[in-house]
């Protein structure tokens, strides 16, 4: 008897052990649900602002938001701090700031102009508190150039961005999103030419040909610092139509991925609507 208690009490610890292992996995593996604005973009044009959009997140049950520069009315500290006393109110943590441009022009006035521009976001980034900023490439219209001259001008400007980057604790993303951003070798080029502690992908799920998205987006996935989950149409079940979000969340996964998982929802209709039908795709498949 003596024997087959021992084996029990035994068997029960091993078991309590495998469970409180997988439950440690587990809470590795949670979800920080993040919300793009753009996603609001027809709402955000007449209805929101970056004060009163924060009550619409945590109404979505949003841990995070990623403001675009297109909606920021200055880098103000004041009007910043309207910011974020609005998004700490509602439990909002601000992530990141998505700004456009381009790093790469001929025109070296305005890729200067563009730098300079770049360096007053970044500051503002770190003075709300954002993990991420993603500045865009752009590019020189020809696939030879962007892969050379093109990825050359943006680890140029990358580099002459990193000291405010690491003062600011604030890391430096580029999207996938054509010109220098057009190939996923050409962004690990300038991530691997700069500083990878600091500089990464912004991985957009849907901004790749068709026949190369998953191998591409698998690519960048040990790199990203911030993705967009970008929605456009679902079906009857809840699905994304064009893209497995079921495949592409499983790269991050096993990617280790830490950040956040931000919903951009660019297709017709209620935005709303489309932004909750997104979260509930990813929560389908990578639990909370």
């Amino acid at each position: 008897m003596k024997f087959w208690r021992q084996t029990i009490t035994g068997g029960l610890v091993i078991l309590m052990a495998v469970s409180l292992a997988s439950e440690s996995a587990g809470a590795k593996q949670k979800v920080f649900m993040c919300c793009e604005t753009y996603s609001l973009r027809s709402l955000m044009d007449s209805k929101y602002d970056y004060v009163t959009v924060m009550p619409v997140m945590k109404s979505l049950g949003m841990k995070g938001v990623a403001l675009n520069d297109i909606w920021l009315k200055s880098c103000d500290k004041p009007y910043l701090d309207e910011i974020k006393k609005a998004a700490k109110e509602n439990g909002i943590t601000i992530v990141g700031l998505i700004c456009g441009g381009s790093l790469v022009s001929d025109n070296e006035e305005a890729r200067r102009k563009q730098i300079e521009e770049n360096k007053t976001s970044l500051r503002a980034a770190g003075y709300l508190g954002a993990k991420i900023v993603r500045f865009d490439l752009g590019g020189l219209g020809d696939d030879a150039k962007d892969g050379t001259i093109g990825v050359e001008r943006a680890i140029a400007a990358f580099k002459e961005l990193l000291p405010i980057a690491k003062e600011c604790k604030v890391k430096l993303t580029m999207e996938n999103h054509g010109g220098v951003s057009k190939k996923a070798d050409w962004i690990i080029a300038v991530i691997k030419g700069t500083d990878p502690k600091w500089v990464g992908s912004c991985l957009d799920f849907k901004n790749w040909p068709a026949d190369v998205l998953y191998e591409e987006n698998a690519k960048l996935a040990p790199y990203a610092y911030h993705v967009h989950a970008k929605a456009l149409a679902f079906d009857a079940n809840g699905e994304e139509t064009s893209v497995s979000y079921q495949k592409l969340l499983r790269m991050l996964k096993d990617a280790n991925y830490k950040g956040a998982v931000s919903i951009e929802y660019e297709g017709g209709g209620d935005a709303i609507e489309g932004v909750t039908k997104t979260r509930d795709l990813i929560l389908k498949y990578w639990k909370m």
